[in-house]
C-alpha cells in the first residue's frame, strides 16, 4: 500500500521532546471514536483535544498545527494507550498505514512474553468473568496485578499509588477515583441518583453520590508533604549547620549512616574523610560525587550501583516500633468508602493495624514496615523518617516524661534545694529536723519581721506609763527603718522572681 508520509529511521529532537512531555504529563482519555480516534484532556486544562491515528496522524492542538510533527497527545496515545516502546520505529513516525495500525491494535509490536502477560485469557485457569458481589446485581473487585493500568489516564495503578475504585455492576476493573471524577464531569451528570458508566464495559459503575463520597474521603489520604516542592528534602538535617529541611542539592556520606550535608557545608569540606553521594530532588536516586562535586555519569555505573546500596539507610526496629499504630475498629473513619492503603490500594478492614508516619500518611502496618526495613523514607513523598539528631532529643523528652509519671509528684521541699536568690542567704530546712511550717511563713517575710518586732517592743514597754511615749516613739522609728529594710528585701525578691514563682508552681502541683 502506498504510504503518504515519509518513513523515519531515527527520532527527531522535536518528537523526542514531545515524548518526554507525554510521559511526564497526566492526560485523561474521555472518549473513543472507533479504534483510532480519541478525545483527550490534560490535567489542569479544560480544553479537550481530538487525536486520530492514520497516515498521517492528526491532532487539534496548536503545537501540531504549527509544527506538523507528532505532538505530546499523539505520543501519549502511542506510548501510553497502546504501550509502544519508545525506541520502537512506530512511536515516532508521522503516520502509520492500515497494516501497521492493525499490528498496533493487536499488540503485535510487543514481545510475546509481554503480550501473554497482558492477555487475561492466555493464562490457563483464569476467567474474564466477574465474580458476583455481596450486593444484588453487584460484582466483586478484580485482583490487582502489577501491569494493570487505569483505563482513563493509562498509568500503572500500583506505580502511581493513587486511590482507586472499581466497577461494581459490570466488569469489576479498577480505576483511579480522581480519573472517574473527570470522567463523570465530562458526562455532565447533575443528579445524585444518576449513574456513572464504566469507561471499559459501559455498564453502571456507581451512582454520582457514591462517587462524590469516595472523592471526599480519598482527598483525606493526601498530605501537605506531597505538595512540597521536590527540591526540598523533607526530614533531612544537615549534620553541621543543623538546617532542616535541606533545600537544593543534598549530600549524603556513603560510609556513615544517616549523615547528610547541605551544599554549603559540602563545599566547605566539612566531611572530607569519606566520599559523598548527591541528589537534587528528594525522590531521585543517589549518585556518586567526584572531586569536582559533580555526579558521575554512565562510565561509573557499576560504582554507582554499589554506592546506592551503601547510601540507602533503613529505619531501625526500635524506631519502627515507636511509630503510631492503631487497630481498625467498628465505626472507625478508616472504614469509610475511599479510605485505603496507598501501597497495596486495598481498603482498610476490621482488625487491621494502620501505621502513621511523621508525614501523616497512613498505611497498612504490614505494607509499610516491609518498605521501611529497606528504606528510610516515606514511599509517597520521600519524607525521611529517622534522623539521630531529632530522635535523641525526642527520646530524651519522652524518657523524662515517663520518669516523672512513674515516680509520681516530688515534694516541694526537695524542689527548693535547687532554688537560690542572689544576695540573700537562704538555708534549706530539712523536714526531718525542723517542724513543718505553713508556706506563707516562708514567703511573707516582711509581715513576720514586723510582727516579731511589735511583740518585742510591747514587752519592753510594760515598765510604766512614763516610758510609754518614749517607747512608742522608739518603736515607730525602728518600725520605719524596718519597713525600709523589708521593702528593699521585697524589691530584691521581685527582681529575681525565682523564689516566689517557683515555690507557688511546685506547691500547686
Amino acid at each position: 500500500m502506498f504510504k503518504k508520509t515519509s518513513w523515519r529511521n531515527t527520532v527527531s529532537d522535536a518528537v523526542s521532546s514531545h515524548q518526554d512531555q507525554a510521559l511526564n504529563t497526566t492526560i485523561f482519555l474521555l472518549k473513543s471514536f472507533g479504534p483510532t480516534g480519541f478525545l483527550l484532556r490534560e490535567e489542569g486544562d479544560a480544553r479537550p483535544y481530538k487525536v486520530c491515528l492514520g497516515d498521517p496522524h492528526t491532532c487539534t492542538c496548536a503545537v501540531f498545527t504549527k509544527e506538523q510533527e507528532p505532538c505530546k497527545h499523539i505520543c501519549w496515545v502511542l506510548l501510553r494507550k497502546f504501550r509502544i516502546p519508545r525506541e520502537h520505529e512506530y512511536s515516532f513516525q508521522h503516520g502509520l498505514v492500515e497494516r501497521q495500525i492493525s499490528e498496533v491494535l493487536h499488540g503485535l509490536h510487543q514481545p510475546k512474553a509481554h503480550r501473554m502477560e497482558n492477555d487475561p485469557t492466555a493464562a490457563p485457569g483464569t476467567s474474564s468473568r466477574a465474580v458476583p458481589g455481596p450486593e444484588p446485581g453487584s460484582v466483586c473487585r478484580k485482583p490487582m496485578e502489577a501491569q494493570d493500568v487505569c483505563p482513563i489516564c493509562q498509568e500503572e495503578l500500583l506505580e502511581r499509588k493513587l486511590p482507586v475504585s472499581y466497577c461494581r455492576f459490570g466488569c469489576g476493573n479498577n480505576v483511579h477515583i480522581s480519573c472517574m471524577k473527570v470522567w463523570a464531569d465530562h458526562q455532565r451528570l447533575r443528579g445524585h441518583e444518576e449513574t456513572v458508566k464504566c469507561p471499559l464495559c459501559r455498564e453502571d459503575f456507581s451512582s454520582v453520590k457514591f462517587l462524590q463520597e469516595q472523592v471526599k474521603n480519598a482527598a483525606k489520604l493526601f498530605t501537605a508533604a506531597e505538595r512540597e516542592k521536590p527540591h526540598r528534602h523533607l526530614g533531612v538535617f544537615c549534620h553541621v549547620c543543623q538546617i532542616c529541611p535541606i533545600t537544593g542539592k543534598c549530600f549524603k556520606c556513603t560510609v556513615c549512616s544517616f549523615l547528610y550535608l547541605c551544599e554549603d557545608c559540602s563545599k566547605r569540606g566539612c566531611h572530607p574523610q569519606h566520599p559523598l553521594a548527591s541528589r537534587t530532588k528528594r525522590r531521585d536516586e543517589w549518585h556518586l560525587v567526584d572531586q569536582r562535586d559533580e555526579p558521575k555519569g554512565d562510565a561509573s555505573q557499576s560504582t554507582n550501583d554499589s554506592i546506592l546500596h551503601v547510601a540507602s539507610d533503613h529505619v531501625p526496629e526500635n524506631v519502627l516500633g515507636c511509630l503510631p499504630t492503631v487497630q481498625v475498629r467498628s465505626g472507625s473513619r478508616f472504614l469509610d468508602e475511599g479510605q485505603q492503603c496507598r501501597i497495596c490500594l486495598q481498603s482498610f478492614t476490621l482488625g487491621q493495624r494502620v501505621r502513621t508516619l511523621p508525614c501523616h500518611h497512613k498505611f497498612h502496618a504490614d505494607c509499610v514496615d516491609e518498605i521501611l526495613r529497606k528504606s528510610n523514607s516515606c514511599p509517597l513523598d520521600g519524607f525521611v523518617i529517622y534522623n539521630p539528631l531529632t530522635w535523641r532529643a525526642s527520646e530524651k523528652k519522652s524518657s523524662q516524661k515517663s520518669s516523672c509519671s512513674s515516680s509520681g509528684f516530688t515534694k516541694p521541699e526537695d524542689d527548693l534545694k535547687d532554688l537560690f536568690v542572689p544576695g540573700v542567704a537562704l538555708l534549706h530546712r530539712n523536714a526531718s529536723s525542723a517542724p513543718s511550717r505553713d508556706p506563707s511563713e516562708t514567703i511573707d517575710l516582711p509581715h513576720k519581721l514586723s510582727d516579731q518586732f511589735v511583740d518585742s517592743s510591747v514587752q519592753k514597754g510594760k515598765g510604766g506609763f512614763a516610758s510609754q511615749d518614749k517607747t512608742e516613739k522608739l518603736k515607730s522609728e525602728k518600725l520605719k527603718s524596718e519597713k525600709l529594710k523589708t521593702e528593699k528585701l521585697k524589691s530584691e525578691l521581685k527582681m529575681t522572681g525565682v523564689l516566689m514563682s517557683s515555690y507557688h508552681r511546685k506547691t500547686d502541683i
